[in-house]
């Protein structure tokens, strides 16, 4: 298993109600592995999440197992999720130990309800850069734009979600390069047909689905060996890109390297990096981040320790991105269930569907406020009583003012 990530989803299962909990993680090939589901028949809450993770962590032990890099402070497993408050509280009980992130889209869409859609769109590359300086200079765009937008931001813990603070704490866990939960939306899609069924043949057709996809990717991936593909390429093109790069020894005989860029122009200008060869640190944080060498480290094992491309792949790199580990998750998979042969227990019982709820069933999650939230000039709703864009008469400010003075008089019909 590659990602040290898992993310987690929740719906409601249309008619049949209740919330479909899902756990999940990523392979080295940036496939979705799906860990584990439940059906809880309340909503989404602190004590559903509770529920689900104790009943997770019994299944699977090993989520509470000690990092192996003994400068990591806490468990081997980093969960990420949307800040939903029921899951941070349930987190906190039932994973103690593990580091817990944040999604960068979902604080993103929390900035865009608060000060809108200009602060938001710089809070993904504030997440992901392992840059001082380009972060700096992001909070100052933010700044500009909504010091309220900035104060929101530095509200919510650095070592949580952004990224230069894995630079400044060598003790948090690495994630991997995950900084979002679309993991989780790609598991909403593909177990997304589950929810129209009752809770039996929901939980049927999820167990289906998750075997299939184990036995695809298996026989995808069987029989390959060495660094996954998509490793080896980004590799290739770091070793072509460096080959003008400076690598110089601090210290005669230590471990640390200077390792200097020259300009390719005024996008990329010079610049210079220190790295720690016996520690697999560099100050782009991208080597420690994700178990690869970065350009920096490619440079000194080419240029410095003259090692052939191959050499690199098959020594340095984490051994999470070889064929062999993800052949090794994917030997195990979920057994199906006849549901011929299963006897009724006498408790669960089919919902009451004597009456039902007016109009159409909402088959969409709304995600986010409307595009013309900030804009309400272009909206194409019209309030009957003002007259102006953007709202309608329930949502009217002049209705609201009139409903004071004259509590009365006032007739919405």
């Amino acid at each position: 298993m590659r990602r040290d990530g898992s993310g987690s989803w929740s719906c409601w299962l249309s008619k049949w109600k209740g919330t479909l909990y899902i756990a999940s993680v990523q392979t080295a090939c940036s496939n979705i592995y799906p860990v584990s589901f439940a059906i809880m028949k309340d909503g989404e809450d602190a004590e559903g999440w509770k529920w689900f993770l104790e009943l997770l962590v019994e299944a699977i032990p090993l989520l509470k197992m000690q990092h192996p890099d003994n400068r990591c402070r806490f468990c081997y497993f980093t969960v990420i999720s949307d800040r939903q408050k029921g899951l941070i509280q349930a987190l906190q009980q039932v994973f103690p130990d593990n580091h817990h992130c944040f999604c960068s889209v979902h604080i993103a869409r929390n900035v865009e309800k608060e000060v809108g859609k200009k602060v938001a769109k710089h809070v993904h590359a504030l997440s992901a850069t392992f840059s001082k300086r380009e972060s700096d200079e992001l909070m100052a765009k933010i700044n500009a734009i909504s010091a309220r937008g900035k104060k929101y931001l530095e509200g919510i813990s650095a070592n949580q979600w952004r990224s230069t603070a894995w630079v400044d704490d060598p003790t948090l866990p690495p994630r991997f390069g995950i900084v979002t939960t679309n993991m989780s939306e790609s598991v909403n899609s593909m177990v997304g047909d589950a929810r129209d069924g009752s809770w039996l043949e929901c939980t049927n057709d999820i167990v289906r689905k998750m075997m299939n996809r184990i036995c695809s990717l298996r026989e995808e991936n069987y029989g390959r060996e060495g660094v996954v593909d998509k490793v080896a390429e980004i590799l290739e093109s770091r070793w072509k890109y460096c080959s003008n790069f400076q690598v110089r020894e601090v210290v005669k005989g230590g471990s640390q390297f200077d390792v200097f860029r020259p300009s390719r122009g005024a996008s990329q200008p010079e610049t210079n990096r220190l790295l720690d060869v016996r520690e697999q640190t560099c100050e782009c944080g991208k080597w420690q981040e994700h178990g690869v060498p970065c350009i920096d480290a490619v440079a000194y094992y080419r240029l410095f320790e003259t090692q052939t491309l191959q050499y690199i792949m098959d020594n340095h790199v984490s051994e999470h991105y070889k064929y062999e580990t993800v052949n090794e998750l994917l030997k195990e998979n979920i057994v199906p269930v006849s549901m011929d042969i299963l006897d009724q227990d006498g408790v669960t019982l089919p919902p009451n569907r004597t009456k039902r709820s007016s109009g159409r069933p909402r088959k969409k999650r709304i995600r986010k406020r409307s595009r013309f939230a900030h804009d309400p000039d272009k909206s194409p709703i019209v309030c009957s009583r003002c007259k102006k864009r953007g709202h309608n008469v329930k949502t009217c400010v002049a209705t609201e003012q009139l409903e004071k003075q004259h509590p009365a008089e006032l007739d919405l019909s």
